[in-house]
């Protein structure tokens, strides 16, 4: 054999090589991209989000953590076909940047739609209006999306689109129906007059869901609210929860969750939710109905292991009239795996206003030096934090930060 034919095999043995591989293009991953027995550095996540949008159904993929995404869909859906998040799930994905697949089906879903999310009102005497809920005759919507729009880096748009952005913004406009103002029209019940104009912003930001949410009643005649509840969970097969400043302030058993009262837990604005896969944060901000000035001391302002819900409750025999207004706001966030949880305290991260931040929920008295090994030189500011708590520090040392709590109670620190 000659050098020039054992070249021309050698030559075609590479082309078949190459071919096999599929180094086209459209088959080539990333240069450097990590196998699957590996995953990229934590520093090399991506903070982008990748968005689909396809008629009314918005998907959106983000990294969780180095070996996983999270992926939302908002759609409209509830009895009342209302827009909002529908379905929150995990998906493995060992690659920095999140998967060009957002509306992928989940590995595990964390949150369902499938009844209210946002809630509705309860008018004394007249039943729900708003969320999932119908009219007493079960078949009346109670509301009506009026119009929702979503704005990308800032930008409205309004085609199909798929594209990788770093902010997401979504309004959606509802008409809340007044349930005790029926009509009957070809022998049908019809709600034709508005109770209240609902505003839900959503600001989605990696594992996180900022919500703020307002109402301005429309209705001449007072009615009376017997119950709000607002920030609501559908987190999927939960078996713990815990309540910051509140009954639980450890993980308890979710057959043992049930209600508490404001006299009892006054402070209590955020409750963590666990299953096998994931947990679920809801965060209720102290401003507005979060304030819990809408309900009395002897009312309840906690329902777990309520049908598979667990609830905020945030208004109790209120009367509204026309020119009242009324707003909340919270953040929901899903994290796979904590930065520490153990007999001590919970530590997870996730966003506030675009910022990192870190949630610290002290289970019990404690001092110590909390180790955060992936914050190290970090510098800080305290948010808000429980009168009992004490961190002496404003940076992060490789020996981590003191903290010191007189019993149960929380901090939230925002990242620099």
């Amino acid at each position: 054999m000659t050098l020039r034919t054992l070249f021309v095999i050698l030559t075609m043995s590479w082309s078949l090589t190459a071919c096999a591989n599929d180094d086209s293009p459209a088959g080539r991953q990333p240069e450097n991209a990590p196998s699957e027995e590996e995953t990229p550095d934590p520093k090399m996540i991506s903070g982008k989000m990748r968005v689909k949008i396809a008629g009314e159904d918005l998907y959106i993929s983000a990294k969780l953590n180095a070996k996983n995404d999270i992926l939302y869909w908002f759609k409209k859906c509830m009895f009342n076909q209302l827009y909002t998040f529908y379905r929150v799930g995990t998906i493995a994905n060992n690659m920095p940047q999140p998967t060009n697949i957002p509306d992928a089906t989940p590995s595990y879903v964390l949150n369902l739609s499938y009844s209210d999310n946002i809630g509705p009102f309860n008018i004394t005497g007249h039943g729900w209006c708003g969320g999932n809920h119908p009219y007493i005759d079960e078949e009346t919507q109670t509301a009506h999306n009026v119009n929702y729009q979503i704005s990308l880096d800032g930008k409205i748009t309004t085609e199909n689109t798929l594209t990788l952005v770093d902010n997401i913004q979504i309004r959606a406009i509802n008409h809340i129906m007044n349930p005790a103002e029926p009509e009957t029209i070809n022998e049908k019940t019809v709600l034709n007059n508005v109770l209240c104009i609902e505003t839900v912003d959503y600001n989605i930001q990696r594992n996180n869901i900022q919500v703020t949410v307002s109402h301005e009643f429309q209705n001449e005649k007072p009615v009376i609210v017997q119950m709000y509840y607002g920030m609501q969970s559908m987190f999927e097969k939960e078996t713990h929860t815990l309540t910051v400043n509140g009954k639980y302030a450890d993980w308890t058993l979710q057959e043992g969750v049930s209600t508490f009262n404001k006299k009892e837990f006054p402070l209590m604005r955020c409750f963590i939710e666990k299953n096998a896969d994931a947990y679920q944060s809801s965060y209720l901000f102290d401003e507005g109905l979060g304030k819990h000035t809408d309900i009395t001391d002897d009312d309840i302002i906690f329902i777990g292991n309520s049908n598979g819900k667990t609830y905020h409750k945030i208004i109790a025999n209120k009367s509204y009239k026309k020119g009242d207004i009324i707003h909340w706001s919270g953040v929901y966030t899903w994290f796979k795996s904590p930065i520490i949880d153990d007999v001590d305290l919970l530590c997870y991260e996730g966003m506030i206003n675009n910022q990192r931040v870190l949630f610290i929920d002290c289970k019990k008295k404690i001092d110590k030096q909390v180790i955060l090994s992936d914050y190290v030189n970090l510098t800080f500011k305290i948010k808000e934090k429980s009168a009992s708590i004490t961190i002496p520090n404003s940076k992060i040392m490789p020996s981590g930060i003191k903290v010191i709590a007189e019993g149960p109670g929380s901090c939230i620190l925002i990242l620099d």
